[in-house]
């Protein structure tokens, strides 16, 4: 081994471990963390923590900011994805080894913002594909020329020791900065790493940073992202992630997609509630023997092969894809929301904040860590039942089957509401229930007028789904 490598090494051994002397008893009851009682979820001070998520990538106009955090928040959200990498809070963008302290300042303004609106960070350290001088225009969102300075490819910064390192220093000047910050609640080490690198590069990195930053923020949880479960490439590769013991939760990613160019997998071209329980389920299967909690961290949909922003987007004033969107991942054993991608796409011009409202009103009172919910599944007259198997409640989203966003979005063909439809305890396994509440999240109303009779409890007509909780 050449000195200069082991040096490097001592020295990044040296940085990652002077921070493990943190106060992290005091950290433990403030701030979120993996449940105690059941792994699954998360929780804060004691209870559990349900994330009701989106990403956003920050702009430079903070009036801009303020009223994003704002809508989210009075609509119910408590949880934001950011790549602390994206061009407007980028500390390392001129040269190697050099931070800029204005964008330090424009972080800072993020996390009063995080902090006023009571909205926990979950900041993503990088997510380039390529290290270049001259890199194409339309590849500067992902290009880094700062590292330019001193590495000459992507390759070169993730395999040696020396781009180790500087990935080690960057994250440090972070650390020293925001480490203890109340409302950072995760770092993710590289947006969807396995579009740069192969398998093996991918998990050798993966390994080596997660003890990495954990040592640099020993208050936070860390994960590792991959890019949309599309293929049977993308299905080998989220085996690899889930075997590394180390990765606090997994995040999964998946996109409508009805491309082929990666043999995108059929499922991922039809109904969203479908080709997103599909996905949570895979990851509570891959996770087993070493139970964490599954996050659905990206979703949303694309013209074929990610080839832009869905083309149904503008069309739907309904909100008709965010609301699988949102409500799928957590009735199939998600620790939370769906978190949308498409913020400025979709969200924000369609005005459909409210959604996250109605998933907010339906998990205020639920307790998933004291609870133990597992995650089951049946289909009857046509109606998709994903249901939440608790000690004291059960929850039972039911989609209706007879239309998605092809019916409605493609074809125009209007959902009409279903009628005649009923559960019986049989359905569920149950033998007793004391209390029955229903909520149509597309009217936004509760009816505790429901009762179980015969063993049968019968669902008022709905349109889309509608929530069922039995206590």
């Amino acid at each position: 081994m050449k000195p200069i490598t082991f040096s490097l090494l001592l020295l990044s051994f040296l940085l990652i471990n002077c921070n493990k002397n943190a106060d992290i008893a005091s950290y433990r009851g403030s701030h979120i963390q993996i449940g105690k009682e059941y792994s699954r979820y998360f929780e804060k001070e004691g209870h559990a923590w349900i994330p009701i998520s989106i990403n956003y990538l920050p702009e430079n106009n903070m009036e801009n900011m303020e009223q994003y955090f704002q809508r989210f928040s009075e609509n119910g959200g408590n949880s934001m994805r950011i790549w602390i990498s994206t061009a407007s809070l980028e500390i390392e963008d001129s040269v190697e080894g050099v931070y800029n302290e204005e964008k330090f300042r424009r972080i800072d303004k993020v996390l009063e913002l995080a902090k006023k609106y009571d909205i926990y960070i979950k900041f993503t350290l990088q997510h380039i594909r390529s290290i270049s001088e001259k890199a194409p225009s339309s590849a500067g969102w992902s290009n880094s020329k700062a590292l330019a300075t001193r590495f000459k490819d992507i390759k070169e910064y993730i395999n040696t020791p020396e781009g180790r390192h500087s990935y080690i220093m960057r994250a440090k000047a972070l650390s020293d900065r925001y480490k203890n910050h109340s409302h950072i609640y995760g770092w993710e080490l590289w947006n969807e790493m396995d579009a740069l690198a192969n398998e093996k590069e991918v998990m050798d990195f993966t390994s080596f940073m997660l003890d990495s930053i954990k040592a640099l923020f020993p208050n936070t949880l860390v994960t590792q992202t991959l890019g949309s479960l599309h293929s049977e490439i993308a299905d080998h590769n989220y085996r690899s992630l889930a075997k590394i013991t180390k990765n606090d939760f997994l995040s999964i990613h998946r996109y409508l997609d009805e491309g082929s160019d990666w043999g995108q997998y059929d499922i991922i071209k039809g109904a969203i509630d479908v080709l997103t329980s599909n996905a949570i389920y895979f990851g509570n299967e891959l996770t087993k023997n070493n139970p964490i909690p599954v996050v659905m961290n990206e979703i949303g949909a694309v013209e074929p092969s990610h080839s832009g922003p869905f083309r149904h987007y503008k069309k739907d004033r309904q909100g008709i894809l965010i609301h699988d969107m949102i409500f799928a991942p957590f009735f199939s054993g998600s620790a939370g929301s769906g978190s949308m991608w498409h913020w400025n796409h979709y969200i924000y011009p369609q005005d459909l904040w409210s959604h996250f409202k109605r998933f907010e009103n339906i998990i205020h009172d639920v307790d998933p860590v004291k609870e133990k919910f597992t995650p089951s599944y049946f289909e009857k007259d046509g109606v998709k039942c994903y249901i939440l198997n608790g000690k004291k409640k059960t929850m039972i989203w039911c989609r209706d089957g007879t239309n998605n966003w092809k019916t409605e979005l493609e074809d125009e063909i209007p959902a009409k509401p279903k009628e005649n439809f009923a559960i019986t305890l049989n359905d569920l396994s149950l033998k007793k229930v004391n209390k029955v509440s229903l909520y149509d999240p597309w009217q936004d109303k509760w009816d505790n007028t429901i009762h179980v009779l015969d063993n049968k409890i019968d669902v008022p007509p709905f349109l889309r789904s509608v929530v069922i909780i039995l206590e």
